[in-house]
């Protein structure tokens, strides 16, 4: 779907068109305060990346996947970042063939895109995976294991709490324990890995990145983020909905954006932000059914009292928004940030003020902006060699 960013080929295209931002391109805005952490009790914490089921892969797989690949889908024991209780997530691992490496396959960590917030928005449960079978295909095609999550909340083989959209102590615990799992399923995985994802896997990625440290034993060794497009800070959607000044593309995600968030919060109410068509159609507008596809003409003939809030609501899911922003803590793991200058999901001022913060607290981080780029943005050639380097054990300086 448009929200989407897809990777494959990524590790072997060719890189054009790169212009690294310098540390003073940007005033960085005062960094965000983390929300209060729960405490997840001991077992819940001990039972992280556990395999509660293993199956065989999708047979449509196969026809994308280099031959040789072995392939498991599994089910794993996770932590949600908003209330601390023990959850199940979906995803997939998969292992090129041949012989591995000294030391184990080097891993990559895969956090997809936005496809909804409902049950049947898991991509493991899909034949193409929403696109991202071809990304996998090519992180095997280029030597490395690679482990996928669907996120808490999305797939059809779990139960439990509902998918916490852009919740970023969720979708760090989601990323980490996939990689404890994938080690599980498939031992001649190796301790090293590195967290790869666009827009809400972006901010996943990152969000993996902060909650590294504190995560304990068996997180195996990550030595690198890579977060193209990453929505790492969504407050602005809320302001371009109240002035009426969504894009097309914003029309899209911000039923999304809601639904997701609201989730989690039971202050919010979607019909409070959501009016009209739009309002009227909100399952459907989140979900991954067909109904979906039919529903562009309403969506874009919507006039811009569809999408705006009494200004206590707009305060109120302003605030929400602003307690689960990325950055917010410091990270050692160096990170790899590729946005487009046109991207017509996140305006490039956004972007470059929010990655300014990352400055701020002090990250090792890679900036680079594609002219001419959007949100669909090819991180080419780059993003293999930064990925290589990370594994080859070479320092990674960033341009703070």
């Amino acid at each position: 779907m448009l929200l989407r960013n897809r990777m494959a080929g990524a590790v072997v295209a060719v890189c054009t068109a790169i212009v690294v931002v310098g540390c003073d391109s940007a005033a960085p805005e005062a960094v965000h305060s983390p929300a209060a952490a729960p405490s997840p009790a001991a077992a819940t914490l001990a039972a992280r990346g556990q395999v509660v089921s293993s199956t065989d892969p999708l047979t449509a797989w196969s026809s994308y996947l280099p031959s040789e690949t072995r392939a498991t889908r599994i089910v794993y024991r996770s932590v949600s970042g908003v209330d601390g209780a023990a959850t199940t997530v979906s995803g997939a691992v998969f292992v090129p063939g041949g012989d591995r490496p000294a030391g184990g396959w080097p891993l990559i960590a895969y956090a997809h895109g936005t496809t909804g917030v409902t049950r049947d928005c898991g991509p493991s449960d899909r034949a193409d995976m929403f696109g991202d079978i071809r990304a996998v295909a090519g992180f095997l095609n280029s030597g490395y294991a690679v482990v996928t999550t669907d996120y808490q909340g999305l797939g059809e083989r779990t139960s439990g709490p509902a998918h916490p959209y852009l919740e970023p102590r969720t979708a760090g615990y989601n990323v980490i324990d996939a990689t404890r799992a994938a080690r599980s399923v498939e031992p001649t995985i190796g301790p090293e890995w590195v967290a790869v994802g666009a827009s809400q896997g972006g901010a996943a990625a990152w969000a993996s990145a902060e909650e590294f440290a504190g995560y304990g034993p068996g997180a195996g060794q990550l030595v690198g983020a890579a977060a193209t497009v990453p929505l790492l800070d969504a407050g602005y959607l809320v302001d371009r909905a109240q002035s009426g000044e969504l894009t097309p593309s914003q029309r899209w995600l911000y039923p999304i954006l809601v639904k997701g968030v609201a989730q989690a919060n039971p202050q919010l109410t979607a019909g409070d932000y959501l009016h009209g068509a739009v309002g009227q159609n909100v399952d459907a507008l989140v979900s991954c059914s067909g109904e979906r596809s039919g529903l562009t003409d309403e969506v874009n003939a919507a006039d811009g009292d569809a999408f705006m809030a009494d200004a206590a609501d707009a305060d109120r899911l302003r605030g929400v928004l602003d307690s689960m922003s990325l950055p917010r803590t410091r990270t050692d793991v160096p990170i790899l940030a590729m946005y487009g200058s046109v991207d017509e999901i996140i305006p490039v001022d956004v972007m470059e003020v929010t990655l300014g913060r990352a400055c701020t607290l002090g990250d090792t981080v890679t900036r680079v902006r594609r002219e001419g780029q959007g949100h669909s943005l090819d991180p080419g050639a780059l993003l293999g060699q930064w990925i290589a380097a990370r594994f080859a054990g070479q320092p990674a300086t960033g341009d703070c």
